[in-house]
């Protein structure tokens, strides 16, 4: 009996001293693994972005019927460049998988005769000034959103054309 107790007794000392290995999988955590994702921009909607010149055609919901405001996308420097409506920008913008955020926007400061224009001018670069969105191109648009919301809303054209 006593042989028995010392058995039994050094089994379960064996097995607590060396508990069964796990093959448990680190959990991934997809907030970090996006924020680090290379964004590949030499998929076909880059490409696609790249290759047209992007004007405003609505803004807050707002329509800008007349505007003259557009950016065009440079990947492989990853800048914008563009006219506000009265003056010429530029600017650089950095991409997660679903956000763009400008940064470093700058314009000329030529004074703009059409008050309309020089406040949708100042509105314009406002919102592209450090503030992230979220973004889709579909139907010839290219679409920035802040909570589901649209915010800018960027119509196709062709690089050549100058409207």
């Amino acid at each position: 009996m006593f042989y028995k107790f010392t058995l039994t007794l050094a089994v379960i000392l064996a097995n607590a001293c060396n508990p069964p290995a796990t093959t448990k999988e680190t959990p991934k955590v997809p907030a970090v693994e996006d924020a680090v994702k290379e964004v590949n921009l030499t998929g076909s909607v880059w490409h696609y972005i790249q290759r047209k010149r992007w004007k405003l055609i609505q803004m807050n919901g707002q329509m800008q019927e007349q505007s003259s405001v557009w950016l065009e996308f440079d990947t492989t420097a990853r800048r914008i460049s563009g006219n506000g409506g009265c003056n010429k920008l530029a600017g650089a913008y950095n991409l997660t998988a679903d956000t763009i955020s400008f940064r470093q926007v700058i314009s000329t400061r030529m004074a703009c005769v059409d008050q309309a224009a020089n406040e949708r001018e100042v509105t314009f670069l406002r919102l592209l000034s450090d503030h992230p969105y979220t973004f889709d191109v579909a139907d010839q648009t290219l679409q920035l959103y802040d909570s589901s919301k649209i915010i800018l809303m960027f119509g196709a054209m062709d690089k050549e054309s100058q409207q």
